[in-house]
């Protein structure tokens, strides 16, 4: 079996999981990171690190698009995507998977962002992949109906 050749170039734009360094995971302490090891998708690299896509970064804004200061009790919690910079220090191992389009979430691996990003990617998958299986279980009732239209 022949290995199709692999660089670190070939990262960007797909998922892969990162496994980071136990103590530098506790030190960093970013939101949504729920473990050392963790799906993410790759947005570049560079000297410093691996540039990671954060699907769902949440942040508190103290001043609205004008620059007005918002009281505390008027701020209200925004959702953004954010690319997350990880230093080449605080990575273990990256794993990558060339023949995959997508790696399929599972249940010991978590994405990065929070548990209802996690859960609503899950079901997402499963959708598609019913959707899939009847889709084929459609195909091959349509091919056996043509075939019997045909004989009679």
């Amino acid at each position: 079996m022949e290995y199709p050749r692999v660089s670190i170039e070939d990262l960007v734009g797909r998922q892969i999981m990162v496994h980071m360094h136990a103590q530098a995971f506790s030190d960093l302490n970013i939101q949504g990171f729920q473990a050392p090891r963790f799906r993410a998708v790759v947005l570049g690299m560079d000297n410093l690190g691996l540039w990671i896509e954060h699907p769902e970064y949440k942040i508190m804004p103290v001043y609205d698009e004008n620059g007005e200061y918002i009281p505390p009790g008027d701020r209200e919690e925004v959702v953004h995507r954010a690319a997350i910079l990880l230093m080449w220090a605080t990575i273990k191992t990256l794993v990558f998977f060339p023949d995959l389009e997508a790696v399929v979430p599972t249940e010991d691996v978590p994405v990065i962002g929070f548990k209802y990003v996690r859960e609503r990617e899950i079901e997402d998958a499963r959708e598609r992949a019913e959707q899939a299986a009847e889709g084929e279980t459609d195909s091959k009732k349509r091919g056996k109906s043509k075939k019997k239209r045909k004989k009679g």
